[in-house]
Protein backbone atom coordinates (compact mmCIF):
# COMPACT_ATOMS: atom_id res chain seq x y z
CA UNK A 1 0.00 0.00 0.00
CA UNK A 2 2.38 2.65 1.04
CA UNK A 3 4.82 1.58 -2.10
CA UNK A 4 1.74 2.09 -4.07
CA UNK A 5 0.94 5.52 -2.58
CA UNK A 6 4.93 6.72 -2.80
CA UNK A 7 4.56 5.84 -6.74
CA UNK A 8 1.47 7.76 -7.11
CA UNK A 9 3.14 10.60 -5.72
CA UNK A 10 6.33 10.25 -7.52
CA UNK A 11 4.91 9.92 -11.26
CA UNK A 12 4.25 12.86 -13.18
CA UNK A 13 2.24 14.16 -15.95
CA UNK A 14 2.24 16.98 -18.85
CA UNK A 15 0.40 19.98 -18.03
CA UNK A 16 -2.51 20.67 -21.01
CA UNK A 17 -1.50 23.15 -23.52
CA UNK A 18 -1.69 26.87 -22.32
CA UNK A 19 -4.22 27.87 -24.21
CA UNK A 20 -6.58 25.11 -22.35
CA UNK A 21 -5.58 26.28 -18.82
CA UNK A 22 -6.33 29.87 -20.28
CA UNK A 23 -9.63 28.84 -21.54
CA UNK A 24 -10.38 26.90 -17.99
CA UNK A 25 -9.42 30.01 -16.50
CA UNK A 26 -11.47 31.62 -18.59
CA UNK A 27 -14.63 29.84 -17.30
CA UNK A 28 -13.64 29.81 -13.56
CA UNK A 29 -13.02 33.53 -13.85
CA UNK A 30 -16.88 34.12 -16.51
CA UNK A 31 -18.68 32.20 -13.18
CA UNK A 32 -17.20 33.56 -10.03
CA UNK A 33 -16.69 37.13 -11.36
CA UNK A 34 -20.90 37.85 -11.12
CA UNK A 35 -20.25 36.24 -7.15
CA UNK A 36 -17.84 38.74 -6.61
CA UNK A 37 -19.49 42.06 -7.92
CA UNK A 38 -23.13 40.61 -6.04
CA UNK A 39 -20.91 39.92 -2.49
CA UNK A 40 -18.83 42.97 -2.46
CA UNK A 41 -20.85 45.69 -4.27
CA UNK A 42 -21.68 48.94 -2.40
CA UNK A 43 -17.86 48.22 -0.63
CA UNK A 44 -18.81 45.88 1.49
CA UNK A 45 -15.84 44.45 3.79
CA UNK A 46 -16.03 40.82 4.60
CA UNK A 47 -16.74 40.68 8.48
CA UNK A 48 -14.66 37.91 9.19
CA UNK A 49 -11.31 38.99 7.46
CA UNK A 50 -12.59 42.63 9.62
CA UNK A 51 -12.57 40.76 12.78
CA UNK A 52 -8.58 39.01 11.60
CA UNK A 53 -7.11 42.42 11.17
CA UNK A 54 -8.80 43.47 13.89
CA UNK A 55 -7.51 40.89 16.09
CA UNK A 56 -4.04 41.52 14.48
CA UNK A 57 -3.98 45.44 15.23
CA UNK A 58 -4.89 44.37 19.22
CA UNK A 59 -2.25 42.19 19.37
CA UNK A 60 0.70 44.34 17.38
CA UNK A 61 -0.65 47.31 20.32
CA UNK A 62 0.25 45.07 22.82
CA UNK A 63 -3.95 44.42 23.73
CA UNK A 64 -6.50 41.17 24.33
CA UNK A 65 -8.36 40.11 21.28
CA UNK A 66 -10.50 38.40 23.68
CA UNK A 67 -11.49 41.61 26.30
CA UNK A 68 -15.10 42.20 26.42
CA UNK A 69 -15.11 45.38 24.12
CA UNK A 70 -13.51 43.79 21.24
CA UNK A 71 -14.45 44.90 17.99
CA UNK A 72 -16.45 47.72 18.72
CA UNK A 73 -15.25 50.02 16.26
CA UNK A 74 -16.02 46.63 13.64
CA UNK A 75 -19.22 47.40 11.11
CA UNK A 76 -20.77 44.65 12.92
CA UNK A 77 -19.07 44.19 16.59
CA UNK A 78 -18.17 40.48 16.28
CA UNK A 79 -15.67 37.94 18.85
CA UNK A 80 -12.52 37.02 17.94
CA UNK A 81 -13.06 33.12 18.95
CA UNK A 82 -9.52 31.65 17.00
CA UNK A 83 -6.94 30.15 19.83
CA UNK A 84 -4.17 33.21 20.42
CA UNK A 85 -1.83 31.10 17.75
CA UNK A 86 -4.18 32.55 14.95
CA UNK A 87 -4.55 36.30 16.74
CA UNK A 88 -0.99 36.26 15.88
CA UNK A 89 -0.95 35.11 12.67
CA UNK A 90 -3.32 37.58 12.18
CA UNK A 91 -0.66 40.39 12.58
CA UNK A 92 -0.09 40.64 9.24
CA UNK A 93 -3.59 40.97 7.24
CA UNK A 94 -3.09 44.17 9.93
CA UNK A 95 -0.45 45.66 8.68
CA UNK A 96 -1.69 46.34 5.02
CA UNK A 97 -4.54 48.35 4.18
CA UNK A 98 -8.34 47.36 3.92
CA UNK A 99 -8.17 47.22 -0.09
CA UNK A 100 -4.94 44.84 -0.32
CA UNK A 101 -6.12 42.81 2.19
CA UNK A 102 -9.49 42.46 0.98
CA UNK A 103 -7.90 41.89 -2.90
CA UNK A 104 -5.27 39.62 -1.11
CA UNK A 105 -7.05 37.41 1.00
CA UNK A 106 -9.93 36.71 -2.04
CA UNK A 107 -7.20 36.60 -4.42
CA UNK A 108 -5.78 33.77 -2.30
CA UNK A 109 -9.72 32.13 -1.43
CA UNK A 110 -10.14 31.81 -5.38
CA UNK A 111 -6.32 30.71 -5.57
CA UNK A 112 -6.99 27.42 -3.13
CA UNK A 113 -9.85 26.61 -4.62
CA UNK A 114 -9.01 26.17 -8.03
CA UNK A 115 -5.77 24.28 -6.82
CA UNK A 116 -7.64 22.13 -4.27
CA UNK A 117 -10.55 21.05 -7.24
CA UNK A 118 -7.56 20.32 -9.59
CA UNK A 119 -5.78 18.44 -6.80
CA UNK A 120 -8.88 16.18 -6.33
CA UNK A 121 -10.86 16.15 -9.99
CA UNK A 122 -7.73 16.57 -12.67
CA UNK A 123 -7.79 13.25 -13.50
CA UNK A 124 -11.41 12.56 -13.52
CA UNK A 125 -12.37 15.49 -15.27
CA UNK A 126 -8.99 15.83 -17.26
CA UNK A 127 -10.18 19.14 -19.47
CA UNK A 128 -9.22 22.58 -18.11
CA UNK A 129 -12.91 24.12 -19.29
CA UNK A 130 -14.53 21.08 -17.02
CA UNK A 131 -11.90 21.90 -14.08
CA UNK A 132 -12.94 25.64 -14.70
CA UNK A 133 -16.40 25.05 -14.78
CA UNK A 134 -16.63 22.78 -11.62
CA UNK A 135 -14.53 25.37 -9.78
CA UNK A 136 -16.84 27.72 -10.90
CA UNK A 137 -19.86 26.13 -9.85
CA UNK A 138 -18.24 24.95 -6.44
CA UNK A 139 -17.75 28.83 -5.69
CA UNK A 140 -21.60 29.54 -6.18
CA UNK A 141 -21.73 26.74 -3.15
CA UNK A 142 -23.19 28.24 -0.09
CA UNK A 143 -20.55 26.63 1.78
CA UNK A 144 -17.65 28.31 -0.63
CA UNK A 145 -19.49 31.61 -1.53
CA UNK A 146 -20.03 32.54 2.45
CA UNK A 147 -16.22 31.61 2.51
CA UNK A 148 -15.19 33.83 0.04
CA UNK A 149 -17.43 36.60 1.11
CA UNK A 150 -16.87 37.02 4.38
CA UNK A 151 -12.94 36.49 4.56
CA UNK A 152 -13.48 32.95 6.09
CA UNK A 153 -9.88 30.72 6.96
CA UNK A 154 -11.91 27.75 5.61
CA UNK A 155 -10.20 27.09 2.45
CA UNK A 156 -6.74 27.45 4.08
CA UNK A 157 -6.84 24.99 6.79
CA UNK A 158 -8.89 22.27 4.60
CA UNK A 159 -5.69 22.91 2.06
CA UNK A 160 -3.13 23.18 4.62
CA UNK A 161 -4.77 18.99 5.82
CA UNK A 162 -5.37 18.17 2.27
CA UNK A 163 -1.69 18.39 1.61
CA UNK A 164 -0.78 17.29 4.54
CA UNK A 165 -2.11 13.80 3.90
CA UNK A 166 -1.63 13.20 0.43
CA UNK A 167 1.67 15.54 -0.22
CA UNK A 168 4.14 16.42 2.22
CA UNK A 169 5.88 12.88 2.63
CA UNK A 170 8.58 12.43 6.07
CA UNK A 171 7.49 15.83 7.36
CA UNK A 172 3.52 14.81 7.24
CA UNK A 173 1.82 16.00 10.47
CA UNK A 174 3.23 19.58 10.44
CA UNK A 175 0.79 21.42 8.22
CA UNK A 176 -2.29 19.55 10.59
CA UNK A 177 -0.41 20.83 13.36
CA UNK A 178 -0.12 24.69 12.49
CA UNK A 179 -3.95 24.33 11.53
CA UNK A 180 -5.05 23.01 14.44
CA UNK A 181 -2.89 25.83 16.18
CA UNK A 182 -5.41 28.33 14.04
CA UNK A 183 -8.33 26.29 14.94
CA UNK A 184 -9.20 23.55 16.97
CA UNK A 185 -11.24 21.12 14.76
CA UNK A 186 -8.40 20.61 12.60
CA UNK A 187 -7.21 18.74 15.72
CA UNK A 188 -9.02 15.97 14.32
CA UNK A 189 -6.35 14.79 12.02
CA UNK A 190 -4.16 14.02 14.72
CA UNK A 191 -6.58 11.04 15.75
CA UNK A 192 -7.00 10.20 12.47
CA UNK A 193 -2.64 9.65 12.19
CA UNK A 194 -3.21 7.98 15.23
CA UNK A 195 -5.80 6.06 13.99
CA UNK A 196 -4.07 4.76 10.37
CA UNK A 197 -0.80 3.83 12.53
CA UNK A 198 0.82 6.81 11.02
CA UNK A 199 2.48 7.84 14.60
CA UNK A 200 4.96 9.73 13.34
CA UNK A 201 2.45 12.32 11.95
CA UNK A 202 0.67 12.21 14.54
CA UNK A 203 3.41 13.31 17.02
CA UNK A 204 4.28 15.74 14.81
CA UNK A 205 0.91 17.28 14.50
CA UNK A 206 0.48 17.36 18.05
CA UNK A 207 3.87 18.56 18.55
CA UNK A 208 3.53 20.99 15.92
CA UNK A 209 0.05 22.44 17.49
CA UNK A 210 1.34 22.54 21.05
CA UNK A 211 5.15 24.41 19.92
CA UNK A 212 2.49 26.97 18.04
CA UNK A 213 0.39 28.09 20.91
CA UNK A 214 3.59 27.92 23.17
CA UNK A 215 4.80 30.39 20.96
CA UNK A 216 1.45 32.77 21.21
CA UNK A 217 1.56 32.26 24.95
CA UNK A 218 5.27 33.57 25.40
CA UNK A 219 3.79 36.79 23.79
CA UNK A 220 0.47 36.83 24.66
CA UNK A 221 0.39 35.32 28.60
CA UNK A 222 -2.45 36.94 29.74
CA UNK A 223 -4.99 35.99 26.32
CA UNK A 224 -3.50 32.42 26.21
CA UNK A 225 -4.55 32.02 29.68
CA UNK A 226 -7.68 33.63 29.03
CA UNK A 227 -8.81 31.28 26.11
CA UNK A 228 -7.85 28.16 27.26
CA UNK A 229 -8.90 28.07 30.88
CA UNK A 230 -12.14 30.38 30.15
CA UNK A 231 -13.34 30.66 26.79
CA UNK A 232 -11.80 27.38 23.97
CA UNK A 233 -15.02 25.13 24.87
CA UNK A 234 -17.71 27.46 25.39
CA UNK A 235 -19.54 27.01 22.20
CA UNK A 236 -22.49 29.79 22.91
CA UNK A 237 -19.28 32.79 22.52
CA UNK A 238 -19.15 31.61 19.11
CA UNK A 239 -22.84 32.28 18.17
CA UNK A 240 -26.14 31.32 19.09
CA UNK A 241 -25.90 27.51 18.62
CA UNK A 242 -29.53 27.67 17.51
CA UNK A 243 -29.07 28.87 14.58
CA UNK A 244 -29.48 27.61 11.19
CA UNK A 245 -26.47 28.48 10.03
CA UNK A 246 -24.88 26.00 12.24
CA UNK A 247 -25.20 22.61 10.44
CA UNK A 248 -24.00 20.06 13.10
CA UNK A 249 -25.57 17.53 15.43
CA UNK A 250 -25.43 20.03 18.75
CA UNK A 251 -27.02 22.76 16.41
CA UNK A 252 -30.01 20.07 15.03
CA UNK A 253 -30.57 19.11 18.84
CA UNK A 254 -30.75 22.93 20.54
CA UNK A 255 -32.79 23.63 17.19
CA UNK A 256 -35.46 20.92 18.44
CA UNK A 257 -35.63 22.88 21.61
CA UNK A 258 -33.85 19.80 23.40
CA UNK A 259 -31.99 22.35 26.05
CA UNK A 260 -33.14 19.98 29.08
CA UNK A 261 -31.54 16.63 27.53
CA UNK A 262 -28.58 18.27 25.09
CA UNK A 263 -25.53 17.21 26.77
CA UNK A 264 -27.04 14.04 27.11
CA UNK A 265 -27.94 13.35 23.78
CA UNK A 266 -25.17 15.24 22.18
CA UNK A 267 -22.42 13.03 24.00
CA UNK A 268 -23.61 9.68 22.79
CA UNK A 269 -24.45 11.02 19.58
CA UNK A 270 -21.24 12.72 18.97
CA UNK A 271 -19.63 9.62 20.32
CA UNK A 272 -21.33 7.15 17.86
CA UNK A 273 -21.32 9.63 14.64
CA UNK A 274 -17.29 10.31 15.23
CA UNK A 275 -16.47 6.70 15.69
CA UNK A 276 -18.49 5.87 12.38
CA UNK A 277 -16.68 8.95 10.42
CA UNK A 278 -13.11 7.89 11.56
CA UNK A 279 -13.53 4.29 10.73
CA UNK A 280 -14.61 4.84 7.17
CA UNK A 281 -11.89 7.27 6.57
CA UNK A 282 -9.49 4.84 8.35
CA UNK A 283 -10.93 2.12 5.71
CA UNK A 284 -10.44 4.53 2.91
CA UNK A 285 -6.70 4.98 3.82
CA UNK A 286 -6.40 1.01 4.15
CA UNK A 287 -7.83 0.91 0.68
CA UNK A 288 -5.51 3.76 -0.36
CA UNK A 289 -7.97 6.30 -0.97
CA UNK A 290 -6.31 9.35 1.16
CA UNK A 291 -8.73 12.32 -0.58
CA UNK A 292 -11.90 10.14 0.18
CA UNK A 293 -10.37 9.78 3.74
CA UNK A 294 -9.72 13.38 3.78
CA UNK A 295 -13.44 14.01 2.44
CA UNK A 296 -14.66 11.86 5.12
CA UNK A 297 -12.14 13.31 8.52
CA UNK A 298 -13.74 16.46 7.17
CA UNK A 299 -17.38 15.33 7.59
CA UNK A 300 -17.42 13.99 10.33
CA UNK A 301 -15.37 17.09 12.36
CA UNK A 302 -18.26 19.20 10.57
CA UNK A 303 -21.00 16.96 12.60
CA UNK A 304 -19.44 16.44 15.89
CA UNK A 305 -17.73 20.22 16.75
CA UNK A 306 -20.43 21.89 18.66
CA UNK A 307 -20.17 25.03 16.11
CA UNK A 308 -20.13 23.77 12.17
CA UNK A 309 -21.39 27.09 10.63
CA UNK A 310 -22.14 26.82 6.93
CA UNK A 311 -19.03 28.20 4.92
CA UNK A 312 -17.03 25.42 7.31
CA UNK A 313 -18.08 22.81 4.86
CA UNK A 314 -15.67 23.65 1.91
CA UNK A 315 -14.91 19.63 2.48
CA UNK A 316 -17.77 19.13 -0.27
CA UNK A 317 -15.00 20.55 -2.57
CA UNK A 318 -13.56 16.98 -2.08
CA UNK A 319 -16.83 15.39 -1.47
CA UNK A 320 -17.43 16.05 -5.17
CA UNK A 321 -14.19 15.02 -6.36
CA UNK A 322 -14.69 11.68 -4.62
CA UNK A 323 -18.05 11.47 -6.70
CA UNK A 324 -16.60 13.01 -9.83
CA UNK A 325 -14.27 10.37 -9.99
CA UNK A 326 -17.17 7.51 -8.97
CA UNK A 327 -19.27 8.86 -11.36
CA UNK A 328 -18.49 6.30 -14.30
CA UNK A 329 -22.50 5.54 -15.22
CA UNK A 330 -24.83 8.58 -16.23
CA UNK A 331 -27.01 7.29 -13.30
CA UNK A 332 -24.01 8.07 -11.09
CA UNK A 333 -23.15 11.57 -12.76
CA UNK A 334 -26.90 12.53 -11.32
CA UNK A 335 -26.39 11.36 -7.95
CA UNK A 336 -22.94 13.64 -7.97
CA UNK A 337 -24.77 16.73 -9.73
CA UNK A 338 -27.46 16.43 -7.71
CA UNK A 339 -25.16 16.19 -4.42
CA UNK A 340 -23.43 19.67 -5.78
CA UNK A 341 -26.70 21.12 -6.73
CA UNK A 342 -27.50 20.47 -2.54
CA UNK A 343 -25.17 22.86 -1.51
CA UNK A 344 -25.97 25.38 -4.61
CA UNK A 345 -29.39 26.03 -2.44
CA UNK A 346 -29.77 28.09 0.72
CA UNK A 347 -32.08 25.47 1.96
CA UNK A 348 -31.47 26.30 5.89
CA UNK A 349 -32.18 29.70 5.45
CA UNK A 350 -35.35 29.01 3.35
CA UNK A 351 -36.55 26.39 6.07
CA UNK A 352 -36.02 28.75 8.85
CA UNK A 353 -37.92 31.19 7.32
CA UNK A 354 -40.88 28.24 6.95
CA UNK A 355 -40.47 28.01 10.81
CA UNK A 356 -40.53 31.32 11.33
CA UNK A 357 -43.75 32.06 9.16
CA UNK A 358 -45.34 28.95 10.33
CA UNK A 359 -46.17 28.07 6.81
CA UNK A 360 -45.14 24.45 7.03
CA UNK A 361 -43.19 24.26 10.30
CA UNK A 362 -42.86 20.05 9.36
CA UNK A 363 -41.06 20.85 6.14
CA UNK A 364 -39.33 24.31 7.33
CA UNK A 365 -37.40 22.11 9.95
CA UNK A 366 -36.19 18.61 8.14
CA UNK A 367 -34.73 21.64 5.42
CA UNK A 368 -33.57 23.80 8.55
CA UNK A 369 -31.39 20.63 9.00
CA UNK A 370 -30.86 19.79 5.47
CA UNK A 371 -26.99 20.02 5.33
CA UNK A 372 -26.89 18.16 8.72
CA UNK A 373 -28.44 15.47 7.01
CA UNK A 374 -26.85 15.41 4.23
CA UNK A 375 -23.31 15.16 6.03
CA UNK A 376 -24.70 12.71 7.55
CA UNK A 377 -25.66 10.25 4.47
CA UNK A 378 -22.46 11.50 3.17
CA UNK A 379 -20.14 9.70 5.61
CA UNK A 380 -22.54 6.58 5.06
CA UNK A 381 -22.43 6.46 1.64
CA UNK A 382 -19.70 8.44 -0.26
CA UNK A 383 -18.07 5.86 -2.05
CA UNK A 384 -14.25 4.74 -1.28
CA UNK A 385 -13.37 5.52 -5.26
CA UNK A 386 -10.11 5.82 -6.89
CA UNK A 387 -9.49 9.78 -6.92
CA UNK A 388 -6.14 9.96 -7.99
CA UNK A 389 -4.91 13.51 -7.32
CA UNK A 390 -3.18 14.69 -10.43
CA UNK A 391 0.88 14.26 -9.05
CA UNK A 392 3.40 16.97 -9.67
CA UNK A 393 3.35 18.31 -12.99
CA UNK A 394 6.23 18.73 -15.44
CA UNK A 395 6.15 20.61 -18.97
Amino acid sequence: MAVRQAALRRSTVRLPPTADILAGLGVFGLAVVPLLVLKFHGGKFPLDLAVYREAGRVVLHGGDPYAPDFGRHLRIPLPFTYPPFAALGSVVLAVVGEPVAIVAWTTLSLLLLVAMVWLVMGRSLRQPVLLGLAAGALAWTVPLNETISFGQVNLLLAMACLLDCTWSGRRRGALVGVATAVKLTPGLFIAYFALTRQWAAAARAAATAAICELLAAAILPGPSRQYWFHLAFSPGRTGDPGSYTNQSVFGTLTRLHLAQWLWVLWVPIALGVGALGMWRAVRAHQEGQEITAVALVGLTGLLVSPISWQHHAVWIVLVVGVLAAWATTPRRAIAAVAVLGLFLLPLPWFGNWLVAEGAAPMLGRLLENSYVLAFLVLLVTLPVAMVPAPPVAVS
